[in-house]
């Protein structure tokens, strides 16, 4: 464990971190600031009129819904405690400045993912890094081994079938609520995700459009009525977390390097796992929803990761410094649920405990949907059929594997995190390069997107029939 420790840190320390901000800077720049300049487009855009009807096995909006849905898990409520803990207050500055490079690479891949989807012969949408992967490299570059990188992607999606934190988190957030054994809730999480999957993917959709913005709003609400208590401590907070982002003192608890370099790894690791911005997962939830451009999909990925970090992560920081429980000596789920306790009470406990149930249930439906994908794409229609019944079963059961697994070795969240986060390096990395890779054809989607929306079309845009 302390070798895999070491080397996720090294690799969050510098490589890849060096690529997610090359990426980020670099489609933000491109693109002229595109999150900025059309920031009210995107926060508008999941409630236009259009967005609840299509004819694709999803709408656009439940399809964003359910990629929040895989996203806004329990990462947000228990890893983002464990990050303040392990990484200081200061992951909290460097989770937001994450966000803000991931909703330009969030909308690259979302878009490229429905310019490159595939329609199989019963007209349904699939895309995602695969497709565009065999699309762009294989077809359009002629590389004969773009499988490579399909197959590293693929299987690094797939470590996470193996490593369901998810299962754990709420088995957690309810054991230690109600003071009942973690498996207890577990068990009832896998049943309730096997009866749910078996529905497949238009109810999946339809189930996360009601739960994704009720949880949200429930959570957000709770957590904003204790800041308004203890608002007096905002400021001063808020200056801590600054002052720790930038911090050279050396980092405690046996945390090699200064608490900037660990915050800054912490703090961008948690993002990536949280938003999951440049991870190539929800691009295969997107690219099954019709939609008239792929831009105008690619900017409700936008809204995800803002939704994502910049409100449930961010409320859930202010929440643990303002209260002062990040040096309580807790960590994971409970932390943020004894921050509740101490203001709300015991009911408040009960109630957002209850909510991290149900974010675990929608997270693991979303990433239900990307494994569904990659069968779809890996072994053709024919063959993911006769394996659904055995994939509907084991999926849920590995979850309830990993709780068993961190109760019989004692287990703390800390290094269930790192599993984790070990999980999400190999297909990012790979997607971020070949999205690299793609950062002409993005632009041009771009343009032509903006050349649609605006009464003066520049001399340079270039004019794409959306595919699908």
């Amino acid at each position: 464990m302390e070798a895999l420790g070491r080397f996720t840190y090294w690799v969050y320390g510098v490589p890849l971190m060096i690529l997610v901000v090359f990426a980020g800077v670099r489609f933000t720049l491109c693109t002229r600031f595109f999150q900025l300049r059309r920031l009210k487009c995107i926060l508008k855009t999941p409630f236009a009129r259009d967005m609840d009807s299509a004819e694709g096995q999803m709408t656009p909006f439940q399809a964003m819904s359910m990629a929040i849905g895989g996203s806004v898990g329990v990462a947000n409520i228990s890893g983002v405690s464990t990050a303040l803990v392990t990484g200081g207050v200061g992951a909290l500055f460097w989770m937001l400045v994450s966000a803000f490079l991931g909703m330009a690479i969030k909308m690259a891949e979302v878009t490229l993912a429905c310019f490159y989807r595939h329609r199989d012969e019963e007209g349904r949408l699939w895309g995602g890094p695969t497709y565009y992967i065999q699309k762009f490299l294989g077809q359009e570059r002629g590389c004969k081994w773009w499988r490579v990188p399909a197959l590293l992607f693929g299987g690094g999606i797939f470590v996470s079938f193996f490593i369901n934190v998810q299962n754990y988190s709420v088995a957690e957030a309810i054991g230690t609520t109600f003071d009942i054994p973690f498996m207890i809730p577990s068990l009832i999480l896998a049943a309730v995700t096997y009866v749910m999957v078996s529905g497949g993917l238009r109810r999946l959709g339809t189930l996360c459009s009601y739960l994704v913005p009720f949880m949200c709003l429930f959570y957000i609400g709770c957590v904003l009525t204790v800041l308004f208590r203890c608002r007096d401590n905002i400021l001063p907070s808020l200056r801590l977390i600054v002052t720790n982002a930038f911090s050279l003192r050396p980092a405690v608890g046996g945390i090699a390097g200064s608490c900037l370099a660990v915050s800054l790894r912490t703090g961008f690791a948690r993002a990536l796992y949280s938003n999951e911005a440049g991870w190539g997962t929800s691009p295969m939830v997107h690219a099954t929803a019709e939609c008239s451009h792929p831009v105008r999909q690619g900017m409700l990925g936008a809204f995800e990761v803002f939704a994502d970090t910049a409100l449930v992560c961010t409320a859930t920081g202010l929440l643990v410094v303002c209260t002062g429980m990040h040096d309580s000596g807790l960590m994971g789920a409970e932390l943020t649920l004894k921050a509740l306790e101490n203001y709300l009470g015991s009911p408040a406990r009960i109630a957002v405990a209850l909510s991290v149930f149900l974010f675990g249930l929608t997270s693991a439906l979303g990433w239900y949907a990307y494994y569904l994908t990659l069968l779809h794409h890996g072994l053709g229609e024919g063959r993911t059929k006769k394996l659904l019944p055995l994939f509907n079963l084991l999926m849920p059961a590995m979850g309830a594997g990993l709780t068993l697994a961190a109760v019989k070795l004692d287990l703390d969240p800390g290094k269930i995190w790192l599993i984790a986060d070990f999980s999400a390096i190999f297909p990012t990395a790979v997607n971020l390069c070949v999205l690299l890779t793609m950062t002409d054809r993005f632009v041009c989607l771009v343009k032509d997107w903006e050349n649609k929306n605006t009464k003066q079309r520049p001399k340079s845009a270039v004019s794409y029939r959306v595919r699908g």
